[in-house]
């Protein structure tokens, strides 16, 4: 099944704001990140520190099933002063 994902920050600057990746079915979120990291190994240490948003809603364990349809979304830490 492909994925949308939209990436944000860091990186959404090194690999665009929205990449597609290519996940097995039945599939939970927490593929997301290894399917990424698959696509980008330089980025694997910002893509693992990243959250993950289902739906405009962070999920907690990444046992959610995703479908196809599913806005799905990456987002590094960030911070400010």
């Amino acid at each position: 099944m492909k994925l949308t994902v939209k990436l944000f920050a860091m990186l959404g600057e090194q690999l665009g704001p929205t990449v597609t990746i290519d996940v097995a079915q039945p599939n939970t979120a927490a593929m997301v990140k290894p399917a990424l990291c698959q696509q980008a190994p330089a980025l694997k240490t910002l893509i693992n520190n990243a959250r993950i948003a289902v739906n405009q809603e962070f999920i907690v364990d990444g046992q959610q099933v995703l479908q196809s349809t599913d806005e799905v979304a990456l987002i590094p830490p960030v911070s400010g002063g």
